[in-house]
């Protein structure tokens, strides 16, 4: 009798110690598989001898802009977005940055990009609609080399652009978005 109490006390103790290193096992690989990256602000990409840091954030959110003229929005600030890309790695880095609609705000209103200007490194005063898929700028980084960049945006001048009812109640958020590769192109 007392040697089957204490095989079922040895029993209890090892299942239940196997349920625990299960638990643990599956909790810390769930854990691993579900990164979440929660800085909105700066970013790192590492691939080999490649780093990539997006220092800045990549949402653009804009409050409380009227229409106005070009000259108008290069006097502001707050509608600039600064934002600087920096190759920590050992080999060059070919990119091209694009400004797009930010999809996590599918559900709202968002202002048609014929509305949309954007001054891009000081590089001139742009409608968005008129950049093909985005694009504002291409280059190459060499590697331990960063570069600082300048967005501005604001909407269109109605003295000049036929603008609809439907900017009033429209909003902007658009992303930056880096597309790259190792190498240069």
């Amino acid at each position: 009798m007392y040697i089957k109490n204490q095989l079922r006390k040895r029993f209890i103790i090892s299942a239940i110690t196997v349920i625990i290193m299960v638990i643990t096992i599956l909790g810390s690989s769930y854990a691993l598989f579900m990164d979440i990256k929660t800085d909105v602000n700066d970013q790192v990409l590492t691939v080999g001898d490649l780093q990539i840091t997006f220092l800045g954030g990549s949402s653009i959110n804009v409050n409380d802009i009227d229409p106005m003229s070009d000259e108008e929005a290069e006097e502001l600030t707050n509608n600039e977005y600064t934002f600087t890309i920096q190759n920590g790695g050992s080999v060059p880095y070919s990119y091209t940055i694009y400004v797009q609609d930010n999809p996590a705000y599918s559900e709202v209103t968002l202002l048609n990009h014929a509305y949309i200007r954007v001054n891009f490194n000081n590089t001139g005063a742009r409608t968005l609609s008129d950049l093909t898929g985005g694009e504002v700028f291409q280059g190459n980084l060499a590697a331990g080399q960063s570069k600082a960049f300048v967005l501005k945006v604001w909407v269109a001048d109605p003295d000049l652009y036929d603008l609809p009812n439907e900017v009033m109640g429209s909003e902007i958020h658009l992303n930056i978005v880096v597309d790259g590769r190792a190498g240069v192109s």
